[in-house]
């Protein structure tokens, strides 16, 4: 495996610009996914060019984004396929690959094809404007998180968001370094209720934690979401008027300025970085 790294480290020493990455995370049922094909369709429609990242079981954001499903990152265990089995582009501009393995399946793909996909995802890559991340939650797998330019936490105002949310934060932090968050409330009555909800995490977090938080939006409630999703086309194309659609076209005009990283280096090749970054984790865990 230390061979492998190597050889991979090599490919993305080759690269000379990476888009910045923002991955999303929070407590289950936040609306992580929706969010992501959200700001995706909208940064593609802004002529972004997004790579939106599958970390996910289940192929939701294949539904959301309305395209058919890929093989996954696992599978390839199996067939022994390239990255072009792992992807899918809409006819709104947004490139989907499927990353979904847990960590073990990751570590069982052979050196032949994490070097070929290395290789070919550099250069799709840094054909992209910027990459979203659908992340997993951090307990089962850290690494897409630990390696992410950027982190959204993904908060609603429901108390077990906001709990599950801070408990997030608080292993990035104490376990992992990261120390900047974006916040972004999801299924807000308006703006007055997203900020009380932020203000309440940040009172928190801020007293324990010793992170900084930074106030990004949010996305009303709005039936709209529904809608698009049983149509599986993405409300700013389904429905470009509604309130939802409005806050993802406005978060994804303001989404590269999020952009500011916890160091200042250059990352290098995102698979890259997933490999050698998970295959440490596994190894501190298994200690």
């Amino acid at each position: 495996m230390s061979d492998q790294a190597a050889s991979l480290r090599q490919l993305s020493q080759q690269s000379t610009h990476l888009p910045p990455l923002f991955a999303l995370t929070g407590a289950s049922h936040s609306g992580i996914s929706t969010l992501c094909a959200g700001l995706a369709a909208a940064s593609a429609l802004q002529g972004k060019r997004p790579l939106l990242l599958d970390h996910q079981n289940g192929q939701a954001l294949a539904r959301l984004a309305g395209v058919p499903p890929s093989a996954s990152l696992a599978s390839l265990n199996i067939s022994r396929g390239g990255l072009t089995d792992l992807m899918v582009n809409s006819r709104h501009g947004v490139t989907l690959v499927n990353l979904y393995a847990q960590p073990e399946e990751r570590h069982r793909l052979s050196a032949r094809v994490w070097q070929r996909l290395a290789s070919e995802f550099s250069a799709l890559e840094k054909d992209c404007g910027l990459t979203l991340v659908d992340a997993p939650d951090p307990s089962q797998d850290a690494a897409p998180l630990v390696i992410a330019d950027n982190l959204i936490l993904v908060i609603t105002p429901q108390a077990e968001s906001i709990t599950r949310g801070y408990a997030s934060m608080k292993r990035l932090a104490g376990e992992f370094g990261r120390r900047r968050f974006n916040v972004l409330v999801n299924r807000a009555s308006g703006q007055d209720e997203a900020q009380s909800v932020f203000a309440r995490l940040s009172s928190v977090a801020g007293d324990y934690l010793g992170v900084s938080l930074r106030w990004v939006g949010f996305v009303p409630e709005d039936q709209a979401i529904r809608k698009s999703q049983a149509l599986r086309r993405p409300v700013i194309e389904a429905f470009p008027d509604s309130e939802a659609a409005q806050a993802f076209s406005q978060l994804a005009a303001m989404l590269p300025l999020w952009h500011a990283p916890d160091t200042g280096h250059a990352r290098s090749s995102y698979l890259e970085q997933l490999l050698s970054t998970s295959k440490t984790l596994t190894e501190i865990t298994d200690r």
